[in-house]
């Protein structure tokens, strides 16, 4: 009897220590697939762009914490997301997850068909609870797409 006292004690101490954990590998993970999310669907913006000869942009609403994919349809030389355009997709970030800032103009990026953006630029995305962040960037000349990992220490 002893004895199972003793295992269910180690037990209790091994789960009291790896459920804090677990918590912070699932912030984690929910930080890496939303920062893969948004690098997918700007991904997708300039494939559909090249693909179907017009302009496909995404849009990020920082304060709302979503983004959009859409047709550029209104107001072509703009460049930004305006009333008229075809949202194809809108996305959420998950919670604990945020937009730092989106560094586009208007925090728009548009995709030409030739594959380059409207603008290069960067959007920051991060949780507080793990004290990490991640970015994708974008370079305006050839509409590439890249994550970026950092962790932060001085939070």
């Amino acid at each position: 009897m002893i004895e199972l006292m003793i295992v269910a004690v180690a037990i209790g101490i091994f789960s009291a220590i790896a459920i804090p954990r677990f918590g912070k590998v699932m912030d984690r993970l929910k930080l890496k697939t939303s920062a893969r999310d948004v690098t997918s669907v700007l991904r997708l913006a300039r494939s559909n762009s090249v693909s179907q000869k017009r302009p496909y942009g995404v849009y990020f609403d920082v304060n709302n914490r979503q983004y959009v994919l859409f047709k550029d349809k209104v107001n072509l030389s703009s460049y930004t997301y305006d009333l008229g355009d075809s949202a194809i997709k809108v996305n959420v970030l998950p919670e604990n997850v945020n937009f730092g800032y989106a560094s586009f103009n208007n925090s728009t990026v548009v995709f030409r068909p030739n594959g380059s953006a409207s603008s290069s630029g960067m959007v920051d995305l991060y949780s507080y609870d793990i004290y990490d962040y991640l970015w994708v960037d974008v370079l305006a000349s050839t509409g590439r797409v890249k994550l970026e990992k950092y962790a932060c220490e001085y939070y």
